[in-house]
C-alpha cells in the first residue's frame, strides 16, 4: 500500500490521521513540522503522497512547498488548513481540490488521497 507523510506541528492531528491511515492500510510516516518534512520528502523516495498544514510555526506550510519544488518532487500533496482563501490556494497552484479545511472529515480526506494516487500511477 502507499506511503503517506502527514506534516503537522499539531501531534493529535499527526495522531488521528496516523492512526486512521494505518488501519485503512496505509503505511504511514509523521513529520512534526516543516523543516522535519522537507527532510523526510528528501530522504525517502517511498513517499508516495504528502498531507500538509498550511500554519506552522518557524518553517511553514509554503516553505515546505516551496523546497518540494526546488527539488523538481512531483509527488501530490493535499494541504490542511483553517485559514487560507481560495485565492492564496491558486497563486500556491493548487486547486481547491487539494484542500482540507480543518476540522475535517476522515473519509473525505480518504478519498482525496485514493483520488490523488490513482492520479500518480
Amino acid at each position: 500500500m502507499a506511503k503517506i507523510l502527514v506534516v503537522d506541528d499539531e501531534t493529535k492531528i499527526r495522531e488521528i490521521l496516523s492512526e486512521f491511515f494505518g488501519k485503512m492500510g496505509f503505511e504511514v510516516i509523521q513529520a512534526g513540522g516543516g523543516q522535519e518534512g522537507i527532510e523526510r520528502l528528501k530522504s525517502d523516495p517511498q513517499i508516495d503522497l504528502m498531507i500538509l498544514d498550511m500554519k506552522m510555526p518557524e518553517v511553514t506550510g509554503i516553505d515546505v512547498l516551496k523546497a518540494k519544488s526546488a527539488l523538481n518532487d512531483q509527488r501530490p500533496v493535499i494541504l490542511l488548513t483553517g485559514t487560507v482563501s481560495q485565492d492564496n490556494i491558486e497563486v500556491l497552484g493548487f486547486s481547491m481540490d487539494d484542500v482540507i479545511y480543518k476540522p475535517f472529515d476522515l473519509f473525505l480526506i480518504l478519498g482525496m488521497v485514493k483520488k490523488k494516487l490513482i492520479r500518480k500511477t
